[in-house]
């Protein structure tokens, strides 16, 4: 038999400034604050490999000159700044919106802050809400947005949810625009953009991840122990196909100017094959600029829905 595993006691880790995440334990308003992230060419190829996006604006010089990294790539680093304050055994990403304010340009040194800017029960489970801010070094804003977290409040919960708070008006499209050019030619209210495929193995899941144990994404055990039957992916992972679907078909005006909001249904399992599908449903006029809306959605190989999503973009 096995050695067992050593391990701190939450009253190690709460004397040592972190408390195990709770519903009592958060306070609204409590600050957050990442460490820096320096993006490293070897974080960019990680990073395709994992989501099996490898647009050559990633690599080789583009329009916005140097290489960029994924629009998405830096969605950990915000996931994870309630780290820093809190021993998270583990939780359920239920929602997650961005907006992409300026490319992620290679050699950036990243900061994310934000704040817990809502927690809140439904239907017997607690939630939290945090606001996000990525930055440069030298200040400029990179990506904005909010994401909800369901967290375990007890050895199982295999269930997802989605935020409470008031929604925004939905956008009213300009009927008399129902056409625009993107990256990929031209975009006509009610297309199709081409679907993508994803077949989700555990090396892809790792390196979105990182390797942990006492971590649903990674160590199949604690899956288990937490009420799945294998390991899963994160939650963001998807949002990551969406920016692949909106880069490819409108370019520029969603690495800026582009905006997304994702829930997500159920988890995504470790071999699970998703089919992601986008249709075009409006746009929009913003000064002498034209925004697409799009709605996205995944189903995994069994034809249940994982992810729903709107996106837009600026065409340019």
């Amino acid at each position: 038999m096995a050695e067992p595993k050593a391990s701190f006691t939450p009253e190690t880790l709460a004397a040592a400034g972190f408390p195990t995440i709770s519903y009592d334990v958060l306070e609204e308003g409590v600050e957050f604050r990442s460490g820096d992230h320096l993006l490293r060419p070897e974080d960019v190829e990680a990073y395709a490999f994992a989501v099996e996006d490898y647009d050559p604006w990633f690599f080789a010089p583009g329009p916005f000159g140097a290489p960029i990294g994924h629009p998405t790539i830096l969605a950990n680093q915000a996931l994870m700044m309630r780290h820093n304050n809190y021993f998270v055994p583990a939780g359920l990403h239920a929602r997650m919106i961005y907006d992409f304010v300026n490319p992620i340009p290679l050699g950036v040194r990243a900061r994310t802050m934000g704040n817990l800017a809502e927690k809140y029960v439904r239907r017997d489970k607690p939630y939290m809400v945090t606001e996000y801010h990525t930055a440069g070094e030298t200040g400029g804003t990179l990506v904005n947005g909010n994401f909800v977290q369901m967290i375990f409040k007890e050895d199982t919960a295999p269930a997802s949810g989605s935020s409470r708070r008031r929604e925004p008006e939905p956008p009213q499209f300009d009927p008399s625009t129902t056409q625009a050019e993107g990256r990929g030619g031209r975009l006509e209210l009610g297309q199709d953009l081409p679907p993508l495929s994803r077949s989700l193995e555990q090396r892809q899941i790792d390196v979105y991840s990182g390797v942990k144990p006492l971590s649903i994404h990674t160590d199949e055990d604690w899956a288990r122990a937490k009420g799945f039957r294998t390991t899963i992916a994160q939650g963001m992972m998807s949002t990551a196909y969406v920016s692949t679907l909106m880069t490819s078909a409108v370019g520029e005006g969603f690495v800026v100017g582009g905006h997304m909001d994702a829930r997500f249904l159920r988890p995504v399992f470790c071999g699970d094959t998703l089919d992601i599908r986008s249709r075009i449903i409006g746009f929009t006029r913003e000064k002498e600029q034209t925004r697409v809306h799009v709605t996205v959605k995944a189903h995994n190989q069994s034809g249940d829905q994982t992810m729903a999503a709107v996106s837009s973009a600026l065409c340019y």
